[in-house]
């Protein structure tokens, strides 16, 4: 469990160091992969279907917020349905702006799952999507969500329409394919049993997580995980594209990675919980504490004192030589002779200096100028 938590440490350490590179590079991904299944699914305004404009918007992604990156792929969308029909991407553009700004009020943190929605969905991975909204502990993550799903719907129902033909400036052809979509989108089962089912697990994951239990967000995954299993099972007797085997794998995939970005997020070591009881001149309180776990790998230095660095080693040699010079200087190179002698250096705090004059010598009471006078 150490070795777990260490390594959880580190990947958590990166990814602090690093937030904004990280971020960057997840959001080029998801971009890439919703621009090039919309321009698969419409492409029909082929000047933003090639490989390099969906590189282009796919950085420009990559470095705006999440509301402008969901408002670059709104404005994708509508250009493939206005070359598809002028009239019908009237339909787009007024569901747009209206889950656009019920989003923007209510959820604007959770507004990349409305990009991740249709890019699980060409994976058949879509039933997923409900347990990675629920990690944000948030019920208003079911909005986007459930926008999510109606996207993908419309944009299926105005193909249809359209391919019955171009209304024009037809009064009663336009009215006739506003109907067939709403009608058909109405009487949709597989949008009303995700929108049902998606929304009753992000809640059940909500309340479980509200708790005081030990483990409550890990319980709350759990639960939210069968919940989804068991409500599309349900659905899958009356709904036709609900497949059950990929339903199971997809939820289990989505609380597995739900369970895994808790527990990078946040550890508690219930072992060391306490309750605490306080009180102030208003309230009573009762305070259940549980301290974060958190476990760091001590960095080792090994140091050799035998060895010398071969810097230090080369200056220490430079300042012995100077040292060398400097005294060949301030003393006399032949050794004195005669009468003569030389007082040895007296030291003093900064430098070395040599007494040559007998005057200011004496040993033990002996002047040297008696030598002098006799």
């Amino acid at each position: 469990m150490t070795s777990l938590l260490v390594v959880k440490e580190k990947i958590v350490g990166f990814y602090k160091n690093y937030e904004y590179a990280v971020q960057a590079v997840g959001k080029f991904i998801l971009a890439f992969l919703a621009f090039n299944f919309i321009n698969g699914e419409l492409g029909y305004f082929e000047a933003i279907t090639g490989i390099v404009p969906t590189l282009f918007l796919s950085v420009i992604c990559a470095v705006v917020p999440v509301s402008i990156f969901v408002l670059i792929f709104a404005l994708v969308v509508l250009l493939h349905l206005f070359e598809l029909s002028m009239v019908l991407s009237v339909i787009g553009l007024v569901v747009f702006l209206l889950f656009y700004f019920i989003y923007l009020k209510f959820a604007p943190s959770q507004g990349i799952l409305i990009i991740l929605y249709p890019v699980l969905a060409q994976f058949n991975l879509h039933y997923m999507i409900p347990l990675i909204g629920a990690m944000a502990f948030n019920p208003f993550a079911a909005l986007p969500i459930a926008f999510g799903v109606v996207f993908m719907k419309i944009v299926e129902y105005l193909k249809d329409a359209a391919a019955l033909g171009d209304p024009g400036t037809d009064v009663q052809g336009i009215m006739t394919s506003y109907q067939y979509v709403f009608e058909k989108l109405l009487a949709d089962k597989e949008v009303i049993a995700y929108i049902v089912v998606f929304t009753l697990v992000i809640l059940v994951v909500y309340a479980i997580s509200r708790l005081t239990v030990d483990y409550a967000w890990y319980i709350a995954i759990a639960a939210g995980t069968l919940v989804n299993v068991i409500g599309l099972a349900m659905q899958a007797s009356t709904v036709e594209n609900i497949n059950i085997g990929m339903v199971v794998i997809g939820s289990i995939i989505g609380g597995l990675l739900a369970a895994l970005i808790r527990f990078m997020s946040c550890t508690l070591d219930y072992a060391r919980k306490e309750m605490l009881q306080f009180e102030d001149d208003d309230y009573y309180y009762y305070v259940k504490a549980v301290p974060k776990l958190q476990v760091t790998q001590a960095e080792r230095n090994v140091r050799d004192v035998n060895k010398k660095p071969f810097g230090k080693l080369k200056k220490s040699k430079k300042k012995e030589k100077a040292l060398e010079e400097t005294v060949a200087k301030e003393i006399p190179a032949t050794p004195p002779t005669g009468d003569t002698m030389v007082a040895p250096p007296k030291e003093t705090e900064n430098k070395e200096t040599v007494v040559n004059d007998f005057d200011e010598l004496s040993f033990d009471g002996f002047d040297f100028d008696e030598l002098d006078q006799k």
